[in-house]
């Protein structure tokens, strides 16, 4: 009987948190969602998830987008939103569709926050050192040299920004997650390991 049925996972690029939510996903025997969510967001904007892509690409580099959605939020609005902020309710649908189909993992896209009414889900945040990142950048994602530290504080950034525009919160601070692992010491294997023993519930 897991305490937690639902394990979410923001991640710095690179540090290995989609894998980690993979490993996860399949020592537990549940379903890991990542690239699905935009996917099926794409399908009920009756678009492709390319588009999509572009819409938070301008979504995170927006300080106009940023402080109208926060304080949309803020005052608990849903209508007359741009298109951009259209794309983050839906999906915040698609998100709270995944988590009551049953027990799943969900990489990233503010799904901690968007199930914080829910006691059963196990906000998780990884980290890693600079060294340690660059060098999946290269090998995992065929980052060129030249181009890695610029594509980390980039995809960082984008990270950073969207979840503060669409949560009001900060993406890196601790307060808002149970577990903030570096997967740098521990690797990725063990990162995996101590995230399925506090989602079942083992001291």
């Amino acid at each position: 009987m897991m305490k937690y049925h639902i394990i979410t996972i923001e991640r710095e690029y690179a540090s290995g948190g989609s894998e980690i939510g993979t490993r996860v996903g399949l020592q537990l025997d549940i379903p890991c969602y990542g690239k699905e969510v935009l996917e099926r967001a794409a399908e009920k904007m009756n678009t492709v998830p390319e588009r999509l892509v572009q819409l938070e690409e301008t979504t995170s580099n927006s300080l106009l987008y940023s402080l109208g959605m926060a304080n949309r939020i803020a005052l608990g609005e849903r209508d007359g939103l741009s298109e951009e902020g259209a794309l983050y309710v839906t999906e915040e649908s698609v998100i709270r569709e995944m988590a009551l189909q049953g027990p799943c993992v969900i990489v990233g896209r503010c799904a901690g926050w968007i199930l914080r009414d829910r006691e059963d889900v196990l906000r998780v945040f990884i980290h890693a050192d600079k060294e340690f990142r660059k060098k999946r950048a290269r090998t995992c994602y065929g980052i060129e040299e030249a181009k890695v530290d610029n594509i980390l504080k980039r995809f960082d950034r984008r990270r950073a920004n969207f979840y503060r525009a669409n949560t009001c919160m900060h993406w890196d601070d601790k307060k808002g997650y149970h577990l903030v692992l570096d997967s740098s010491q521990l690797g990725i294997s063990a990162c995996a390991d101590l995230i399925c023993r506090t989602a079942a519930g083992e001291e």
